[in-house]
């Protein structure tokens, strides 16, 4: 049997060192595997905060967006259905914050704190071109809040002086407070107190009258040059 020539030596020699740099690299990248799944661990758990920051803070505020928006319709909803009437008594302002409910929903309505108010306007104390016309409120209902007393005079605050240009008509102010308290508070902690206010003319009548009240909750004169008292 004869020997193995040089080349076939040489071939095996090198055919033994490709085998151990293969091995070499295998171990060396299966270290360096291992490495990288340590070092994704190490950045996930240090992300991970931030993370479920970013993602409840988002669930809060989107929340939050959406009860003020549901307030702000309410206010609307209230105001809308209240200037659809050319008179009405207790129970009818019951019934349109009954309907106003479904605005709410799922939020419980009981909740929020509701104001319908009827203002006179009069040319009472506009001898003075700077003083807006006198806006005094003719009648006043509430549910979880506390009603305007009737003759009651509104500031600008109250109602602003754009409004108060036509001496003898009337506005309907329907206003809602909402405390929000978020459901996790983690970003958004304690209580929200939403609000808004609308202001809508009657559209059947020049005053929505009140006919469980005395002088039907219109001013007197009906026609408006006086206020409401």
């Amino acid at each position: 049997m004869s020997e193995p020539g040089p080349s076939l030596l040489h071939e095996a020699a090198g055919r033994a060192r490709d085998g151990a740099a293969v091995r070499t690299l295998r171990r060396l990248f299966g270290r360096l595997g291992v490495d990288e799944r340590a070092v994704a661990a190490v950045e996930f758990a240090l992300l991970l905060p931030l993370m479920l920051t970013i993602y409840i803070g988002s669930v809060e505020v989107s929340q939050a967006l959406t009860v003020d928006r549901r307030v702000v319709l309410l206010a609307r909803t209230l105001g809308d259905l209240t200037t659809q009437y050319s008179s009405m008594v207790a129970a009818d302002l019951t019934t349109v914050v009954g309907a106003g409910s479904a605005v709410m929903a799922p939020m419980p309505i009981s909740a929020a704190k509701i104001r319908i108010t009827s203002v006179a306007i009069s040319g009472s104390g506009s001898a003075d071109p700077t003083v807006p016309n006198k806006a005094t409120v003719c009648w006043s209902f509430q549910q979880n809040w506390t009603a305007l007393v009737k003759g009651a005079t509104l500031t600008v605050a109250d109602l602003p002086t754009a409004l108060r240009g036509d001496v003898g008509t009337s506005i309907v102010m329907a206003e809602v407070r909402y405390p929000y308290t978020p459901v996790i508070g983690y970003i958004i902690t304690g209580t929200l107190n939403l609000g808004e206010k609308i202001f809508m003319r009657p559209r059947l009548s020049t005053y929505v009258t009140r006919t469980d009240l005395a002088n039907n909750g219109a001013p007197n004169p009906i026609t408006g040059a006086g206020p409401c008292t």
